[in-house]
């Protein structure tokens, strides 16, 4: 059984979090280049090139590496399910609800930023947040708490729709879990792969993805000649978005196969090749597990978190002092870049490693209350 740690994995995850930061930045000052956001793009925008401001599919491929990973770290240590759904909420909506305080605090004071800039790019994205009459702060807090998992987003900080999948799909590896042998993990998951298929949630296929591709390599079973390809052929598919299937005459496919949507299972398909390419590639090892892919994938949630915000108020208020000097825009571009790196980076070491090591303490006292309720019961009997 394979125990080793796939470093590459966390590197992934970083470059994954970073396409996502780009593809907003895109999306609200030039959403021309951006099928999802308006149809008829230019040629680039459906060319291969185009994976790299895919924040979409940037999401699958998160997805897949959560089944992978909780699916693995689930097996090797089984704690009660109760317990990894108390953790997996906490673990989720605890950042989520700073993120939407952050955002709330942020909106307060550049209440309409994001309608200006919309007003000179006209990006539909920069009308998914809350503009002009604020909500309350307790209204932050049942978003970052209740909502984004009961209603499937937050317009405190519109990444927040994939809190629910999140939650959701974690809670469908825990079950999966509860088998100990692997054939009928596979039967399981099989069933849920059928479920999901049925009610059209392709999101959740993702997480299929990545319990197939754990039990694969687990076993020793995820081994190819050329992972590389592998990697190249899910990129390609991943770059694809919006209005690509009438663009490149693919429209006859059936829904479950649309091109460029998130509601098919290209996407899940996709990411799930460039995981098992990226595990089985030296040279994809070799880029991902780096200085820079490391670091990247320590701060990869601080930074899809706290990115939004400030697209939204502080960078769109800068942006519009001169928004017809491109050279301004450069600039304010490249600084509002690496103020969102700085900023994450900040987070994961003040707030994201503490509460990492608090939420080890709870699930260590968690599994020893578990333990002492299972030995009461047993003295019962």
């Amino acid at each position: 059984m394979q125990t080793a740690r796939l470093n590459q994995l966390d590197g992934l995850r970083g470059f994954a979090a970073l396409i996502v930061v780009l593809f907003h930045f895109m999306s609200a000052l030039v959403p021309f280049l951006v099928p999802e956001q308006q149809s008829n793009a230019p040629w680039i925008s459906y060319s291969p090139a185009a994976v790299l401001w895919n924040g979409t599919f940037a999401v699958s491929v998160f997805f897949v590496l959560s089944g992978f990973v909780l699916t693995n770290a689930t097996i090797r240590r089984p704690d009660p399910i109760w317990v990894n759904v108390i953790i997996r909420y906490l673990r989720l909506a605890c950042p989520a609800l700073l993120s939407t305080c952050f955002g709330w605090l942020l909106l307060k004071i550049f209440p309409t930023e994001a309608s200006a800039l919309h007003e000179v790019t006209h990006s539909r994205w920069l009308l998914w947040t809350y503009q002009g009459d604020i909500p309350s702060f307790s209204a932050a807090i049942r978003s970052g708490v209740f909502d984004i998992f009961a209603k499937g987003g937050s317009y405190f900080n519109n990444v927040l729709w994939t809190m629910r999948p999140e939650l959701f799909g974690s809670i469908l590896c825990f079950i999966v879990c509860l088998f100990k042998l692997v054939r009928n993990r596979i039967i399981i998951t099989s069933i849920f792969l059928l479920l999901i298929y049925t009610l059209n949630k392709y999101d959740y296929g993702s997480f299929i993805v990545g319990i197939y591709l754990r039990e694969a390599w687990a076993a020793g079973k995820l081994n190819f000649r050329f992972p590389m390809i592998a990697v190249i052929l899910g990129l390609t598919i991943g770059s694809q978005s919006g209005d690509a299937a009438n663009i490149l005459g693919l429209d006859w496919l059936p829904s479950f196969l649309a091109m460029g949507t998130k509601d098919s299972i290209l996407y899940p398909m996709a990411a799930g090749l460039i995981v098992y390419g990226c595990i089985n590639s030296p040279t994809a090892h070799r880029a991902l597990s780096g200085k820079i892919g490391l670091f990247l994938g320590s701060i990869s949630f601080p930074l899809y978190l706290v990115h939004v915000p400030v697209i939204y108020t502080v960078f769109s208020f800068i942006f519009l002092i001169r928004p017809d000097n491109i050279i301004y825009q450069v600039l304010v571009f490249i600084f509002a870049f690496a103020a969102i790196i700085s900023l994450a980076y900040m987070a994961e070491v003040f707030v994201e490693r503490p509460f990492l090591k608090q939420l080890g303490k709870l699930r260590y006292f968690l599994n020893d209350l578990s333990s002492r309720l299972r030995g009461r019961i047993r003295g019962h009997k």
